[in-house]
């Protein structure tokens, strides 16, 4: 006799929430982690050992104007960031879909992006000199020395052509495609605001996290690392090395006092300085302009992710993770030293 026959109907199956490894969502998140931290300690080792081999065997060469740039990037680029693939590999990469995007919407999100680097970097001034008030210390832009005592072949070597490829590469491409399986939004999040603390200052900051937040969501949207590695040239172009050269060749206190009298020490600079002027001033009508139309017209809410992790989960696999916790270190290292 069956069960119909007999009365005993049986009951629909309930269904169960699949029991989620967190071992295993540890790893998957700990891997960009452990890896862009070990770029940072491997790449301070192999600096170290140079700087003291060269110096040593060849003491001319770190007195080269050059010499600061070559061993702080070169190490890194060359050498950390290529040997952190093996972390990288043991967590999936899920790379997103390719999508086209139109010329006009690249330069809009130009626009956009050097608005929000002129207002981080403003934010920047604001917060080092609170900090200079409280500690009675003044803080130091050491990225904007570095560039300074550096020759225009070097920066644009290292600042304008390899760090936005190395970096989009990095930062955008091997850390959002092994994160985005929990969604788009926690993978922007941690990729940009992690490229912000790993430049280790509060001059840096504040632009490079909210650019490094727009570059992640470009990528996502369109699945082609080069919109981005573009977008990244043009400002550290801009910014990084025509504005060096103004700064280089033009008294910019004397500009602000006596416009003719800089003039007088130096036409060159003083037309590259009104030229920087007015791309400023049109930059920041253009993000806003830009920002309204975007959200108008392009810009989407975040897919749903693929493997959503419950908040009691992410706060298990972040709290609980050692990779979060070197990160965070290497981190805190970079700001105190």
């Amino acid at each position: 006799m069956n069960d119909f026959s007999s009365g005993n109907i049986p009951e629909p199956e309930l269904k169960q929430k699949p029991v989620r490894n967190l071992a295993l969502e540890r790893l998957q998140i700990a891997s960009p982690m452990l890896a862009v931290a070990s770029v940072i300690l491997t790449a301070s080792v192999v600096q170290g050992v140079l700087h003291l081999v060269l110096s040593t065997l060849a003491p001319d060469v770190t007195d080269a104007p050059w010499y600061r740039q070559v061993i702080a990037m070169a190490p890194m680029y060359l050498f950390a960031m290529p040997l952190s693939l093996l972390l990288f590999g043991l967590s999936k990469s899920v790379p997103p879909a390719r999508q086209k995007l139109k010329p006009a919407v690249w330069l809009g999100l130009l626009a956009v992006c050097f608005g929000m680097t002129y207002a981080g970097n403003y934010l920047g001034v604001f917060v080092n000199a609170i900090i200079s008030a409280i500690t009675g210390t003044p803080t130091v832009n050491e990225l904007e020395q570095l560039t300074m005592s550096t020759p225009l072949w070097s920066n644009l070597l290292f600042v304008g052509i390899l760090a936005p490829i190395m970096e989009e590469i990095f930062y955008r491409k091997l850390v959002i495609d092994r994160l985005r399986r929990y969604g788009e939004l926690p993978a922007i999040l941690i990729s940009g605001i992690g490229f912000g603390l790993l430049h280790g200052n509060f001059s840096q900051f504040f632009y490079a996290a909210a650019i490094g937040i727009v570059f992640g969501y470009i990528y996502l949207r369109t699945g082609n690392i080069l919109h981005t590695i573009g977008l990244h040239m043009v400002i550290n172009l801009v910014g990084g090395v025509y504005a060096t050269e103004v700064y280089r060749m033009l008294d910019v206190e004397l500009m602000q006092t006596d416009a003719l009298a800089a003039f007088a020490q130096s036409p060159v600079g003083t037309v590259m300085y009104l030229v920087y002027m007015a791309f400023f001033a049109i930059s920041c009508i253009a993000a806003i302009l830009s920002a309204i139309l975007l959200m108008l017209y392009w810009f989407r809410k975040p897919v749903r992710a693929e493997h959503p992790l419950t908040r009691g989960e992410w706060v298990r696999v972040l709290i609980l993770n050692p990779g979060v916790w070197i990160f965070l270190l290497v981190v805190a290292m970079l700001f105190l030293l």
